[in-house]
């Protein structure tokens, strides 16, 4: 096969693929449903971004105060600290004084809501964290002192 025979069949080739693939591209464009949803334009009538994510899904974390019992197990848990709580010894009770996520640092593992004995912790439906500055996703759950909640019965490790 000479050069000029060899050019002409390698345009032929081009010519053919490309339009197997338009072929194929057409088909999907013009028969099949769409998968994609365009967030956050077309969710659905009275959908918000909470609904179509899975029940499983984890989102940013949630402390809830009244729950949490200060045992750092959530803390020791994490892999890669991104969780910072304070327990200090006020008079007689032992107070909540700091709980820290830096979301910005979270892989979601979920070790962190598995080791909570009183189920404080856990991922919300939350998924939008973009921001133009890392400081806004780390979040004190804690404003002012809290006094840690008892473990009830038949909870914990």
């Amino acid at each position: 096969m000479n050069a000029v025979t060899r050019y002409f069949t390698n345009i032929r080739d081009a010519v053919a693929t490309t339009l197997t693939g338009m072929k194929i591209t057409l088909r999907y464009w013009v028969k099949e449903p769409a998968i994609t949803v365009e967030y956050p334009d077309r969710l659905g009538a009275g959908k918000t971004a909470d609904d179509i994510v899975s029940d499983r899904y984890r989102g940013f974390l949630k402390m809830e105060a009244g729950k949490c019992i200060g045992c750092m197990q959530c803390m020791r848990a994490c892999p890669i600290n991104c969780i910072r709580v304070t327990v200090e010894k006020a008079r007689e009770a032992r107070m909540l004084t700091r709980f820290g996520v830096n979301q910005a640092k979270c892989m979601h593992c979920g070790l962190c809501v598995e080791a909570c004995p009183s189920e404080a912790l856990v991922f919300t439906r939350r998924f939008e964290g973009a921001s133009r500055d890392l400081r806004d996703l780390c979040f004190e759950h804690i404003a002012a002192p809290v006094p840690v909640a008892r473990l009830r019965a038949g909870k914990g490790p």
